[in-house]
């Protein structure tokens, strides 16, 4: 992992039947999973990201802040999964970050994914 102190590492997942997205705070050994079928957190995306975490701690001679990476489930109420992890994506890339709160809210990325697809179709 490169990164500098104030980076977050944005790294969406589909395990392959939903998507979640995964947001890394590697100097601050935290991270966020924004998941919105309000799934435990899967076993599989935290083995690995654990290890990179370690590992990056590690080549940076970091000291772990904690006994063990804090995991913060962050859940939302819809299985519109691809639709929340493009618009956090989005919020966190444009540093205006928030939660989606409603319908009208997913309805404009709904919109903003289709006006960007038709530019290439």
């Amino acid at each position: 992992m490169t990164s500098k102190q104030d980076q977050l590492v944005v790294a969406p997942y589909n395990p392959g039947d939903h998507w979640s997205l995964v947001i890394i705070n590697p100097y601050d050994d935290v991270v966020y999973h924004l998941d919105s079928l309000r799934t435990s957190s899967r076993d599989d995306i935290k083995y690995v990201t654990n290890m990179a975490l370690t590992i990056f701690q590690s080549q940076k001679n970091l000291k772990k802040t904690r006994k063990t990476t804090f995991w913060k489930a962050v859940k939302v109420g819809t299985v519109e999964c691809g639709y929340y992890v493009m618009r956090y994506m989005r919020e966190i890339l444009s540093k205006d970050t928030s939660i989606i709160t409603d319908a009208l809210e997913l309805d404009e990325v709904r919109v903003e994914w289709a006006e960007f697809l038709s530019r290439y179709i």
